[in-house]
């Protein structure tokens, strides 16, 4: 049974090849080329990229259409990917709310909608019932576009065979099949997936991976989150979902964080820390947007708390890029924006490029910054739906 009031194709039409997964990833990513230039980015000889073209423009993923610049000689084709061609809703589910968006081949959004999520009993938000949220979304998003092709859910937390929430912690759960429900209920492939895993997913196609095939995601919000693309392939688990860089120390007589370590990232970043910290000096309650807006009013205090948050996201980076061998980070997250401008993160990031005496190696690196809304975050869950239903994993 599908829930859509418009037509819904209850598998990937065909799971493209490699060699045609790969064009489409070059035509995504970089934008139209020739069959030539494709074929010597992707070392398909003259007939492979032939038929691969041939079967991209029949199964409507790609156009071709000469290029009017061509001035002598035979005119070039241009072969160019399609936006409609494929459409995904992707849904951020966070504690309480899921927020979805339906976005086209592009990752551009087409429409958005949010619900809140069935109250927690026991401290477990209702499976059945977010799977039933989650379909009434999908209807809702189905709408305003000719069809669907694919879902695709993020969480914080464990995910395992893109399909089981094994550890949930906003929602409380723990081993939960999401994928299988969901695909029963609405009749679409369903792929399930951190959400840091996630966003390096969407950056992969649609920003860092553009000039970079190895970098890292560090996101700062409500949880502080890892992910990584190496050689141009997304990490979709990490071996202890970011535990040992989040907690590696920064400062022996630093605050403590809820694991009991004094002075590590996560007692700085992890925002439940942070503002536990801030509340107890303060004698009431203080939160992030609290500090924020007193830093910018002059408060030492405030300002004091966030320049330490931001040096330990400095050192964070540094380890992180190292450990990674990356010349590229990119931060995420809804309290991204108060640290990455800092002053006292960029004299921290300098100091750990600074080569010694008899180096001759210079490192440089690029930091992007993405501060996100939830609806952002939908988007990467969308970005992953669209892989999944374009057929790699």
């Amino acid at each position: 049974m599908t829930v859509t009031s418009r037509p819904a194709r209850s598998a990937p039409e065909r799971s493209l090849s490699a060699g045609e997964f790969a064009v489409t990833q070059q035509l995504l990513v970089h934008g139209p080329a020739t069959r030539g230039d494709l074929g010597d980015r992707l070392n398909l000889s003259y007939a492979s990229m032939s038929r691969v073209a041939r079967s991209l423009i029949g199964g409507g993923i790609a156009s071709e259409d000469l290029d009017p610049a061509t001035a002598i000689g035979r005119p070039r084709q241009i072969l160019a990917a399609i936006p409609s061609a494929r459409h995904v809703v992707g849904c951020k589910l966070t504690g309480d709310t899921a927020y979805g968006v339906v976005c086209d081949l592009f990752g551009e959004v087409q429409g958005t909608a949010k619900a809140a999520l069935p109250a927690a009993v026991d401290g477990v938000v209702p499976v059945d019932g977010t799977v039933k949220v989650i379909a009434q979304l999908v209807t809702k998003l189905g709408r305003k576009v000719p069809s669907l092709d694919g879902i695709g859910v993020s969480v914080g937390g464990v995910v395992a065979d893109q399909s089981v929430v094994l550890e949930g912690s906003f929602l409380g759960w723990s081993e939960v099949d999401l994928a299988g429900p969901l695909r029963e209920r609405t009749g679409l492939p369903v792929i399930v997936t951190n959400d840091v895993a996630a966003l390096a997913r969407e950056q992969l196609w649609f920003g860092a991976g553009r000039t970079h095939s190895t970098f890292g995601v560090i996101t700062v919000g409500a949880g502080l989150g890892i992910g990584v693309v190496r050689e141009g392939v997304p990490v979709e688990q990490t071996i202890d979902n970011g535990h040992l860089l989040a907690h590696a120390p920064v400062d022996v007589t630093g605050p403590v964080c809820g694991l009991g370590h004094r002075g590590c990232v996560a007692a700085y970043l992890n925002r439940e820390d942070f503002e536990a910290q801030a509340s107890a000096a303060a004698g009431r309650p203080v939160t992030m947007a609290d500090l924020i807006a007193a830093r910018a009013a002059g408060d030492p205090d405030a300002t004091a708390r966030l320049d330490a948050a931001a040096r330990a996201l400095g050192h964070l980076i540094a380890t992180f890029a190292g450990a990674l061998q990356s010349t590229c980070i990119v931060l995420a997250g809804e309290d991204v924006a108060a640290l990455a401008d800092s002053a006292a993160l960029n004299e921290v990031i300098a100091d750990r490029l600074r080569p010694g005496p008899r180096e001759v190696q210079r490192c440089e690196l690029t930091i992007l910054t993405t501060p996100l809304t939830f609806t952002d975050w939908a988007r990467g869950a969308a970005v992953t739906g669209t892989q999944y239903a374009l057929g790699t994993s």
